[in-house]
């Protein structure tokens, strides 16, 4: 590491929320595999080591993982205990040895792009547990902005709803995040033979998901006639062109968006 960087560890949370108090403009960083050297914050904090941090707590209806929590660690609970689309987008990422070292927490915060987890949480309406020195709090990852200042991700929420229909699909290089990269994720259920609930997200270079478009499909009878699933797609395209206006989105995606939705409305019809 260059002398001009200076890499700081903690033991607990109390270490963590008091080097941030104290020393300015300092990052929260864990396994850093979405870092190369030069890209190092000039001054950060790695909180990988931290026992709280690290916690997997499976309950009825959700998983909890603490933000430290490995990619591998989560990929070895196995596809029976997690979420598809989950399990499919880790396996996705990188090789093992990266997946050793990253952390879902590191996946979800770095920045320039969304990692391969974010759009099965935003599909998932991932709950991210944020933890200051004097609050904790949980914010639905559909309304996640940005942290507050001195503040960190300390845990995420996830749903374990089973899901009739679940598609994921990562787009772009196989072994790095580029503007070319992209991750797809479908979801939906269905009562007597009419969509009880559909969900639709994807990310890369920007997030997308609209709870009104997807709605559009809620109650719809089954199987989805060509004339509805014709209607639905042009009201994807328009709102996901309209969405993605500012990002510099690359074409390819724009199209590959489209024949994903058609593909995933297909499956349940």
């Amino acid at each position: 590491m260059g002398s001009s960087k200076n890499f700081y560890s903690a033991k607990n949370l109390s270490d963590v929320f008091y080097q941030l108090k104290t020393i300015s403009d300092l990052t929260v960083v864990s396994g850093c595999t979405s870092f190369v050297e030069k890209e190092l914050p000039d001054k950060s904090i790695s909180v990988r080591d931290i026992s709280e941090l690290k916690i997997i707590d499976k309950h009825e209806r959700y998983i909890d993982f603490g933000s430290s929590v490995t990619l591998s660690e989560i990929e070895d609970l196995g596809k029976a205990n997690l979420p598809a689309t989950i399990f499919e987008a880790i396996k996705t990422i990188a090789n093992p040895a990266v997946r050793n070292i990253a952390t879902i927490g590191g996946n979800i915060c770095q920045k320039g792009i969304y990692g391969s987890l974010y759009a099965p949480l935003l599909a998932l309406d991932a709950n991210l547990e944020i933890k200051s020195e004097n609050e904790t709090k949980f914010e639905s990852i559909t309304r996640f902005e940005r942290f507050p200042e001195k503040a960190l991700l300390s845990k995420v929420r996830i749903s374990l709803e089973e899901w009739e229909v679940s598609v994921f699909k990562r787009l772009g290089p196989s072994a790095t995040l580029s503007e070319e990269s992209a991750s797809f994720t479908f979801l939906a259920n269905s009562q007597k033979n009419q969509i009880s609930d559909l969900r639709l997200a994807m990310t890369g270079s920007f997030a997308f998901r609209n709870i009104d478009l997807e709605n559009r499909l809620i109650g719809a009878h089954l199987p989805l006639s060509e004339t509805a699933i014709s209607n639905f797609l042009l009201e994807a395209e328009e709102a996901f062109e309209k969405e993605s206006e500012k990002s510099g989105l690359e074409k390819i995606l724009k199209r590959q968006f489209w024949n994903l939705v058609k593909y995933s409305l297909e499956q349940l019809s």
